[in-house]
């Protein structure tokens, strides 16, 4: 196929109830794209064995539909979890490893069960845990970071520690730890003052004592389920995903891509970092490198007042490195939807059109539609206005 099959794409797109398939739902990131778009492309323009480059991977959607079709892949992103979740979500692990996950969840439980019975003094489960947990001594840390006290109540502070490190300890294997750490990760908004996945605002929330441990006990066991079904669908096909910026692609070998399949930062919409600050206090990564490098932020064009200008010379720069990573005469499909920087209108179509003509790329061919049909997280603010997203296809002329 040289062209997009719009009658293809519309059917997904209306059609796609299902998005959180097998990895898909392990954890939220603002503006995912479906799944169905990359899985679609992939199957058109690559065959197995093939290589797909996504040099703004998010949380890996493209990268899991990769494995799934048998394709190798290639992932960059500038925030640290969501090359985290890439990672996770792509791996298969051996059940029997996977067998070692509900004994862990009963010693957890028994040191959780051990604070809630101090913390609520109460005397008759203290006994109980105590006599659980003979002979265990068992320790946790307490994490410091700005605002601690403001965004997490202290009960949920000391068992998401007990969780954090009773992970960080367990005598697991490293891929197993980390499919429990995105499990613990997946659950600290939830259990904070913060308001929602998609608003950065602490609210008065009444997180029950052990209401820590049970979202986190219910999202290993799901996610338990769903590796073992994707190690079943998932081919073998090696999946690398690096921490990097896509203005500075110099590691990656040219000609090493057949197929580029992505959706950039959307201009002046989301600050992807913002809504998972939390998440990278608890897990120690570097939010403010994403914070400050961010392509596209609303810290930027927002609060900084940035003008389209800025936006267009850092994608023109990755444009330039994805023409020299792609082989030549490949194909490049690009999600993006339109964006208003400060009143005015910006059409993704046209943003793309003006950037493939600078760097290379021939536009062959288009799609829009509703941005609401395939962007259900973004806020109703955003999906209003009449804004469309757009799948454009372009050829690498180099």
């Amino acid at each position: 196929m040289s062209i997009l099959c719009k009658e293809d794409i519309l059917k997904v797109v209306l059609n796609a109830t299902d998005t959180t398939y097998l990895t898909h739902n392990f954890h939220p990131y603002p503006a995912k794209f479906i799944p169905q778009i990359p899985n679609l492309t992939i199957k058109w323009f690559t065959k197995k064995n093939e290589t797909v480059f996504d040099p703004f991977c998010g949380s890996g959607t493209s990268l899991v539909e990769a494995k799934l079709l048998g394709r190798k892949s290639i992932g960059v992103d500038i925030h640290p979890l969501g090359v985290f979740m890439s990672k996770v979500k792509t791996t298969k692990i051996p059940e029997d490893e996977l067998g070692k996950v509900l004994n862990f969840l009963k010693i957890l439980e028994k040191r959780v069960d051990i604070f809630v019975a101090k913390s609520q003094k109460c005397k008759t489960l203290l006994s109980f845990a105590k006599e659980r947990v003979e002979g265990e001594e068992f320790t946790c840390a307490l994490p410091d970071f700005p605002n601690r006290d403001h965004w997490f109540q202290e009960h949920v502070i000391h068992e998401l520690s007990i969780i954090n490190d009773s992970i960080m300890k367990a005598k697991i294997s490293p891929d197993l730890r980390n499919l429990l750490l995105l499990a613990f990760s997946r659950i600290i908004v939830p259990v904070s003052n913060q308001d929602s996945e998609t608003r950065y605002a602490a609210i008065k929330k009444e997180i029950p004592p052990k209401h820590s441990f049970v979202l986190f006990k219910e999202k290993v066991l799901d996610m338990v389920n769903r590796i073992k079904a994707f190690n079943q669908k998932a081919g073998d096909c090696e999946v690398n995903v690096y921490h990097a910026d896509s203005r500075e692609l110099d590691f990656l070998n040219e000609n090493t891509a057949d197929l580029i399949v992505t959706s950039p930062p959307y201009p002046n919409t989301y600050d992807y970092y913002l809504y998972h600050k939390l998440r990278m206090f608890w897990l120690r990564m570097d939010w403010e490198r994403a914070k400050f490098n961010e392509i596209g932020s609303r810290l930027r064009h927002s609060s900084l007042r940035e003008p389209i200008d800025a936006y267009m010379k850092d994608m023109s720069k990755c444009f330039e490195h994805f023409s020299r990573i792609l082989k030549p005469g490949k194909q490049f499909v690009i999600v993006v939807g339109d964006s208003i920087i400060r009143g005015e209108l910006l059409r993704g179509d046209e943003v793309v059109t003006e950037l493939a003509n600078r760097t290379g790329f021939k536009l062959v061919d288009k799609v829009k539609y509703n941005l609401s049909y395939a962007s259900k997280t973004f806020n109703p603010a955003f999906r209003s206005k009449g804004k469309q997203e757009h799948i454009i296809l372009l050829a690498n002329n180099k």
